[in-house]
């Protein structure tokens, strides 16, 4: 009798594991009859499971160590350092680029290649108004945003970038505990974006706390799998998304009021500006829809990158001491050089910091914050 259980055991293993091997292999052998029949050199790769490919382990890779490390090196430890992978991604099936030399390539050959998202990441970034987007709107729009990035602009909002990052240093400080650095560091370059946004001194500060714990909800929901179905991340940052666009609404219509009052008056920030600058061609407004969108879209992407950085860099200036000492050093000269030991940082002083700029760089280039361009 235990003979038999023993025998029935193993056979049911085996034949779980056939199954799952079978399984394994059967989105592989789809697609590579699929194209079998059409003029495409397939690169090397694993095609995953059926439906949802390599998305277990994407987003695995996410959650055990923050990027996408463990992840890339399957498929160069298996297939070689080729730098091309096939792959079953997002529904469909795609092509992974790891080298500097093809990324480079396939990112500057607009002729055959276009920047895209994939649907579950539209959906999160925001949707598009009804009708879409005119050519006029997204030439409009990305000629309005690349405004907010000058010199001169940037330069206006010193003092608002200075004023929240003392009062973080002195709320740290405050605490008089160990403190959780990325977890800390995203709150301080929120509020600069919304100031730079939205005119965030404008907004109420309760209002401003529900969008900022509201949109980690959508990053938790970028980094899961993409299953709208109640009790998943993805399911709440849809709803997240939701809710940020409710106060978005809101202050869009209020601010359309203060406009209509303050014709030809200067504005401060993105939101004002996209409201008050009418279409060279057309002579016609960004509808609503549109100016939403782009609102979702930076509050998305807008502070988290920078709070990754920040986090990255101090971390490595801990590590390695003889580097922080340079970058200490370099603070230190440029204190001595003001008129008076009193006179605070400012705007001119930024340019000055050599050292600090490469400490950045080489932050960036270590461990890119942008862990993925679809």
């Amino acid at each position: 009798m235990e003979f038999h259980s023993v025998f029935l055991y193993t056979a049911l293993a085996v034949g779980v594991l056939t199954i799952c091997n079978v399984l394994k292999r059967v989105n592989g052998w789809f697609y590579s009859i699929k194209f079998s029949s059409k003029e495409y050199r397939v690169p090397p790769g694993d095609m995953g499971w059926p439906f949802i490919g390599n998305m277990l382990f994407f987003f695995r890779s996410f959650k055990l160590g923050g990027d996408l490390g463990t992840f890339i090196s399957y498929f160069v430890t298996r297939f070689g350092g080729g730098g091309m992978y096939k792959s079953f991604m997002f529904g469909k099936p795609s092509v992974i680029i790891t080298t500097p030399e093809i990324v480079r390539k396939v990112l500057m050959d607009d002729d055959n290649f276009d920047l895209g998202f994939p649907q579950y990441l539209r959906d999160l970034l925001g949707q598009e108004p009804t009708g879409g987007t005119t050519i006029q709107e997204d030439k409009l729009i990305r000629r309005l945003t690349a405004s907010i990035k000058n010199h001169v602009l940037l330069s206006s909002y010193f003092d608002c970038i200075k004023k929240v990052a003392k009062s973080s240093f002195e709320k740290w400080a405050d605490m008089g505990e160990p403190i959780e650095l990325f977890a800390e560091m995203g709150r301080p370059a929120f509020d600069v974006l919304m100031q730079v946004l939205i005119g965030g001194d404008q907004v109420a500060p309760h209002l401003l706390d529900m969008v900022f714990k509201q949109n980690s909800y959508r990053f938790r929901g970028l980094h899961s799998l993409p299953i709208n179905f109640p009790g998943f991340a993805y399911n709440k940052a849809l709803k997240a998304r939701k809710e940020i666009s409710k106060v978005y609404e809101d202050i869009i219509t209020e601010r359309k009021a203060i406009i209509a009052k303050t014709k030809g008056e200067p504005r401060t920030n993105l939101l004002d500006t996209m409201l008050d600058t009418q279409d060279d061609g057309e002579g016609t407004k960004l509808r609503d829809g549109n100016i939403l969108k782009t609102l979702l879209s930076y509050t998305f992407g807008g502070y988290e990158t920078v709070a990754r950085t920040a986090t990255k860099a101090i971390m490595h200036l801990e590590r390695n001491p003889e580097f922080y000492q340079k970058a200490k050093e370099e603070q230190e000269d440029i204190i001595k050089r003001r008129s008076s030991p009193n006179d605070g940082l400012n705007f001119d002083e930024i340019a000055q910091m050599k050292y600090l700029a490469k400490v950045i760089n080489e932050t960036l280039r270590m461990g890119s914050t942008e862990t993925v361009v679809f």
